[in-house]
């Protein structure tokens, strides 16, 4: 078990309520939920493919896998179109470790294709993020503002904007889901930070 997953998997629990059926998208060592697994370590869902769920679900839980997605509005999209009539979409994205001091260049730790994957860029492994100025106003995130300041950062807008080729507004999942979030803040050392949507389909 990593670092982070104590952490973030009591954030899962304490923020994601699934109905059944539910739809969970991401990797079979991270769902801590029951349902449908379409499980991108297996090859059997792709992020980035013109995927197709099997069926329509009253919940999508999208958990740590998200920020694969270089065309994040089509994915938001595609949740509302496979779920019911005010079913719940739990999505997240992260930030972590980019300024970190273990590389030269920030690696995410796991390989791809036989290759070592690099940070967030186009030709790279991680390419989406989401954004609201709301979140500066959240202390998760003024911690985490804070603890990367130390890297050259001047703020966590700064921060997304830089490391991230596809942002996507706050504001553009609302037209789809009533929405809130959580923020979650990890580590001085190396920072973390976890940004959970959870939206009801409109």
């Amino acid at each position: 078990m990593g670092r982070s997953d104590p952490h973030i998997f009591n954030f899962y629990n304490r923020n994601i309520e699934p109905r059944e059926p539910t739809a969970l998208l991401g990797f079979s060592n991270n769902n801590l939920f029951e349902g449908d697994l379409y499980d991108l370590s297996l090859e059997n869902w792709e992020i980035n493919s013109d995927w197709h769920l099997k069926k329509k679900y009253n919940t999508i839980n999208c958990t740590r896998c998200a920020y694969f997605c270089k065309a994040p509005h089509s994915f938001i999209k595609k949740c509302h179109d496979h779920l019911e009539d005010e079913g719940r979409l739990f999505v997240d994205w992260g930030l972590g470790a980019h300024w970190g001091e273990f590389y030269d260049s920030f690696k995410v730790g796991w390989l791809k294709d036989g290759e070592h994957e690099w940070e967030y860029g186009e030709n790279n492994f991680l390419w989406s993020c989401v954004w609201s100025d709301e979140f500066t106003k959240n202390p998760d995130a003024q911690k985490f503002t804070n603890n990367i300041k130390k890297f050259g950062y001047k703020d966590l807008k700064a921060a997304v904007f830089d490391e991230v080729p596809h942002v996507l507004e706050l504001e553009y999942i609302k037209k789809y889901f009533n929405v809130e979030y959580k923020i979650l803040s990890l580590w001085e050392d190396l920072p973390q930070l976890y940004i959970l949507a959870i939206g009801i389909k409109k």
